[in-house]
């Protein structure tokens, strides 16, 4: 080889080498912003009601195809009713009117689809779902109807989004434990799209006690178990004790108040059990309820519990998602980025995955955080 060669050769090397890791760079260029690296962050979503993500554009869509009467002309009519909602009842009564609207196959299908489209726009690639079906069933609809809408979108999810959904069957507080029993076991044909339950609506006294048999029998059938326990409830420190010890809960949703009980902390962080707080806002304006729900978030994080943000009714809840509420607990309490990433890696710590589902999902955390490192 020619002497020129020898010496050029190298150095055309290094060239090729430097123009390749520069468009590698450039393809894994950091965010400009805190908003756009929160909403790329790989996150999983654990606590979001199918019903509540209904916005209220596609609420008057679904009514009137189901030629349905209702007193709101515009969108704009049903966020000024969503502005009587200032707390759990009172925003139950709302929702229980206009998940109304649901009858349909294609309803429930659109309604979940919906919100796959816009969770994975903001970095959600995997959610486990809570629906109600005792609300859909006291009104005529029948199970096979909403299993059939929610088995589409969850499949549409997969193949047009890449995002992976599961179902928890929700169970309502405020209606008997024979209720949820019977919709359970009538939900049995159905068992592999459901991976878990849960309980929600108003937060009667003693809830925990009344539900210790059905979630027995779903922990038979091989089910996941998840409660909510509301934010700032009567009673709420012996719920927490309660859905512990009598439902043998593996996440408690919500879950804020454990910080009111030092022994609960304890118990909590002893057992690994998952707290999917939701930061969210009614459309009404509560002062301070951000700032103590982004601080008791925070709070949790500093003391290492497995805590992570969630949408719980984004459509009926100014539209906001995961990444925008992450965005908006980051801003309220000043968090770091690394604190933001433990968030999303909480999401899928606590999440009812296998372990080598998780170890992909977490590596791909390290990856993206890692790519925007690289050129910062």
């Amino acid at each position: 080889m020619p002497s020129v060669l020898r010496f050029l050769l190298p150095v055309l090397l290094m060239s090729v080498v430097a123009a390749t890791c520069a468009a590698a760079a450039s393809s894994a260029a950091p965010p400009a912003s805190m908003e756009a690296f929160i909403f790329g962050l790989p996150k999983a979503e654990l606590h979001v009601h199918l019903e509540g993500t209904m916005e209220p554009e596609l609420f008057l869509t679904i009514a009137a195809r189901n030629k349905i009467k209702t007193p709101y002309a515009t969108a704009a009519d049903v966020r000024q009713r969503l502005l009587d909602a200032k707390d759990l009842p009172s925003f139950i009564v709302i929702y229980e009117e206009l998940i109304g609207a649901l009858r349909t196959e294609q309803d429930f299908h659109d309604v979940a689809l919906g919100y796959f489209r816009k969770a994975r726009s903001q970095g959600v690639v995997y959610v486990e779902m809570f629906f109600d079906p005792q609300l859909h069933l006291e009104r005529g609809v029948k199970l096979k109807t909403l299993y059939a809408g929610l088995e589409r979108a969850r499949r549409d999810a997969r193949e047009q989004l890449g995002l992976e959904a599961h179902y928890i069957l929700c169970f309502l507080r405020d209606r008997p434990a024979e209720s949820a029993a019977k919709v359970l076991e009538q939900s049995r044909p159905w068992l592999a799209q459901i991976i878990g339950v849960g309980l929600d609506n108003p937060e009667v006294e003693n809830f925990p006690a009344k539900f210790q048999a059905v979630f027995a029998r779903a922990k038979e059938l091989g089910l996941h178990r998840t409660s909510h326990c509301d934010v700032g409830q009567p009673n709420t420190v012996e719920h927490h004790w309660g859905v512990i010890e009598l439902l043998d809960v593996e996440r408690i949703d919500h879950g804020l108040n454990v910080l009111d009980d030092p022994e609960l902390i304890e118990i909590v962080q002893d057992k690994r059990i998952g707290l999917t707080a939701a930061p969210t806002l009614f459309y009404r304006d509560i002062p301070g309820r951000m700032e103590y729900r982004a601080g008791a978030i925070r709070k949790m994080l500093d003391i290492e519990l497995l805590v992570s943000v969630n949408s719980d009714d984004p459509g009926m809840k100014r539209s906001l998602y995961v990444g925008d509420l992450m965005l908006r607990v980051q801003q309220t309490t000043n968090m770091s980025r690394d604190q933001v990433v433990q968030l999303a890696k909480n999401s899928f710590l606590i999440a009812w995955i296998t372990p080598e589902e998780r170890s992909r999902y977490l590596a791909s955390i390290d990856a993206y955080v890692n790519g925007a490192s690289t050129t910062d």
